[in-house]
């Protein structure tokens, strides 16, 4: 039930950005050309070069997150083995303790 509703609200959201994306595009029309340095655009609308630079922006963030997300995950990965590696070291300890144990009481 509650994933129907988790879609929904998130088709609602994207269809809002999208409707002030239209909007925002229709409203500036005006056409430019940056002059960077080096290199000059060529003429697009302003609300195209909005546009890329919020996908660039986009993928640049997906980007850096993932890569934390990466390490993140490593991390655990090896102190997941690590615990592993030491929940066995004590049952090995246990089992050694109880045998000397026993072999004591005989």
């Amino acid at each position: 039930m509650l994933k129907w509703l988790k879609r929904v609200v998130l088709l609602v959201v994207l269809a809002f950005f999208l409707f002030i994306g239209l909007f925002f595009a229709i409203r500036n029309g005006q056409v430019i050309t940056l002059d960077l340095v080096l290199w000059q655009s060529p003429e697009l609308s302003v609300a195209l070069y909005m546009i890329i630079a919020f996908a660039v922006g986009v993928i640049l963030a997906l980007a850096s997150s993932s890569m934390l997300l990466f390490r993140l995950e490593r991390r655990a990965r090896k102190q997941n083995k690590q615990l592993v590696n030491l929940q066995t070291e004590i049952d090995n300890l246990r089992k050694a303790s109880l045998s000397t144990e026993l072999a004591e009481r005989e």
